[in-house]
């Protein structure tokens, strides 16, 4: 699953929705999980803080491995790897080089982790680009890269743009769009999951897998 939308509209929270024990390879601060660890608990969420390459390797090893019965693992956000490993590699003043070759170790990352026998969850900003040809505005995931966005969208099998939606009680709900629209971008490979869902990704899972 790649999950993308604006600031606070569910994106972690969602992410941890995720068949668990989910560990969060977390590159978004130390605060970034504590509304996640207050509504799903300490024991389903486990957090590996991403300072360089040398984390990516670590986890994915570890992983690999088993992750002691890891269910989910969650890239929050992918867009913040990609800056954390271009200051590695390229410092203030990165060259192009450095920016190709961080933009072929997250697609590698990202290709290894979807091999694993677990649930993968992409989490990504958005950004606003217009369409060169019709001059739509498009929403796309923030993830580093030129390339790297439709790369990426390429390779799960759910992409889910989040929106939080009034209910008449006042109270938030937290959605997710599920095709193109509205300048938006969505995918699913299973072919259940409809135009729109609430963001629960166990529930989409299941809905996905179950014949």
């Amino acid at each position: 699953v790649l999950i993308y939308g604006a600031p606070g509209s569910g994106k972690t929270v969602g992410a941890t929705t995720a068949p668990g024990p989910v560990v969060v390879l977390n590159a978004e601060g130390p605060g970034a999980l504590r509304k996640s660890r207050e509504l799903h608990g300490d024991a389903k969420i486990r957090e590996i803080a991403v300072t360089g390459k040398a984390d990516l390797d670590g986890a994915y090893l570890w992983l690999r491995d088993g992750g002691d019965g890891t269910k989910t693992v969650v890239v929050d956000t992918v867009g913040e790897v990609y800056r954390i490993l271009l200051e590695e590699q390229g410092g203030d003043t990165p060259s192009l080089q450095h920016y190709g070759h961080v933009n072929t170790t997250i697609e590698r990352f990202v290709r290894a982790l979807r091999d694993l026998p677990m649930n993968v969850v992409l989490v990504c900003h958005e950004e606003l680009i217009s369409d060169g040809t019709t001059g739509e505005t498009i929403r796309q995931p923030v993830t580093g890269g030129k390339k790297l966005p439709a790369q990426l969208m390429a390779q799960v099998d759910v992409v889910a743009y989040t929106k939080v939606v009034p209910q008449d009680d006042g109270a938030p709900e937290y959605m997710a769009q599920l095709v193109n629209g509205s300048g938006r971008l969505g995918k699913d490979r299973s072919g259940r999951l409809g135009a729109a869902r609430p963001i629960d990704i166990t529930d989409w899972v299941t809905t996905a897998t179950t014949t």
